[in-house]
């Protein structure tokens, strides 16, 4: 369980080891975190019409 843990942070560093790459993957994080707050706003909202 380490292992894969430890091959994953491995993956991520290697990945994100340019300051232009982080700028992209963190503006891609943004984005999914507010789509999915106006999907979860959007469904919470939806009135059922029995």
């Amino acid at each position: 369980m380490m292992d894969e843990v430890e091959r994953v942070l491995s993956l991520l560093d290697y990945t994100l080891d340019s300051r232009t790459k982080r700028h992209i993957a963190g503006g891609i994080l943004l984005s999914m975190s507010m789509f999915f707050t106006g999907l979860a706003l959007t469904v919470m909202t939806i009135r059922n019409e029995e």
